[in-house]
């Protein structure tokens, strides 16, 4: 072949290659705009509603004007002395369901009361705030109001009892989707990186949502990826630890190294923090749950040292007939993998990183709702534009 034929079949690759570049991004570009137009409204109610949930306790109160107790300063009291105070002030007949010491100074503990039995949803029960310090009894403690056990249910499953948990899965595998394909349509070529990154300030019309568009999407694609990640795998925790080679029943506990004696029949939720602590004693008790199921273990979460806010805590799960810790699930122990499942619900739900990290799960709510606006105005402007060059033809 010739230097001629050649330049020509070269240059005939070369545009065919060319042509099949724009027709698939032509098809994902579609595909992308379609997607997040049809999908718009669940995408924007699930993430307006978890902005909500990320500042839950905030918001109520504002909103219902639910109290902020205050504790007292200094030493606080054991956990029995905490119990007693709260079953005192709640009557004959109550027993406490759980106990959560504060691990900061100045605010209160909350015990959860009522009569035997009573689930964690019992409209029998109710949370009281204990100082720990004085042990007195400030007052009740909301554990959702309406609008926070209505979005709840609005983000966890669109209010849909029995298939809505796995509806909200696979609009989160759609928001990953049309995050990756974003990033593809967006990629500026060379040179142009500059005025991709930003809004430009005389921008108006299809340029400024554009811009708007593409700039935010860019510099919040991490968040939004990520926040979109874990929620899929908290709908399907099985099947994406099993696609990535993971435990299906998340982090292994393991038996306790330490023997400890066993709790007796009449034992508290404080004799079950002193049953804790003994199996770990670097760690510190801070909150215990009984059993509300049956085949279900008293649950005491415990801190370790250097353990941020919101982060996975040690969980040692006590046989209660048997009064033993008969689990402990600690992190500092856990493989790669299992970090990874102990980490998917804290960062879904702005924890363990700190307020900064809370702030941009919070932002991250707002996100569908803005990509919704910018992207139909661009889509609008187009076709405004297209009639009216068809009209002046």
């Amino acid at each position: 072949m010739g230097s001629s034929d050649q330049l020509a079949a070269s240059t005939g690759r070369g545009h065919a290659s060319g042509m099949t570049r724009v027709r698939v991004l032509h098809v994902l570009r579609e595909a992308h705009f379609w997607i997040g137009i049809v999908l718009s409204i669940p995408f924007i109610l699930l993430g307006l509603s978890g902005s909500y949930l990320t500042y839950h306790q905030e918001f109520e109160a504002l909103l219902g004007g639910a109290p902020r107790y205050q504790a007292s300063s200094g030493p606080a009291r054991p956990p029995a002395d905490i119990l007693n105070a709260a079953l005192i002030a709640a009557g004959p007949d109550s027993v406490a369901s759980s106990l959560t010491l504060p691990r900061l100074e100045g605010l209160p503990a909350t015990v959860r009361v009522g009569p035997q039995g009573a689930g964690p949803r019992d409209s029998r029960a109710r949370t009281l705030a204990v100082d720990p310090v004085s042990l007195e009894v400030l007052g009740e403690v909301s554990t959702g109001g309406a609008i926070t056990r209505f979005l709840h249910d609005l983000h966890g499953r669109l209010l849909i009892p029995a298939v809505g948990r796995p509806i909200v899965g696979w609009l989160g595998v759609c928001m990953l989707l049309l995050g990756i394909s974003g990033l593809v349509l967006w990629w500026p070529r060379r040179g142009q990186w500059k005025q991709a990154l930003t809004v430009q300030a005389r921008a108006k019309g299809y340029r400024f949502h554009r811009d708007l568009h593409g700039a935010v999407g860019f510099w919040t694609l991490s968040v939004f990826l990520l926040v979109s990640f874990t929620g899929v795998y908290i709908a399907f925790p099985q099947s994406l630890s099993a696609l990535l080679g993971l435990p299906a029943a998340g982090p292994a506990g393991v038996p306790p190294q330490a023997v400890v004696a066993p709790a007796g029949p009449d034992a508290t939720l404080a004799d079950y923090f002193v049953l804790a602590k003994a199996a770990v004693p670097d760690g510190e008790p801070y909150s215990a749950m009984l059993p509300f199921r049956p085949g279900m273990g008293t649950r005491v979460a415990l801190a370790y040292p250097g353990m941020g806010e919101g982060a996975p805590a040690i969980l040692a799960t006590i046989d209660t007939e048997a009064g033993v810790v008969s689990e402990l699930r600690d992190p500092r122990t856990y493989g790669v993998g299992e970090v990874f499942q102990a980490w998917q619900r804290p960062l879904h739900m702005g924890l363990g990183w700190g307020p900064i990290w809370q702030f941009l799960v919070f932002l991250s709510g707002f996100l569908p709702l803005l990509f919704a606006i910018t992207g139909v105005s661009m889509w609008l402007i187009k076709r405004r534009n297209r009639r009216r060059m068809q009209a002046a033809s």
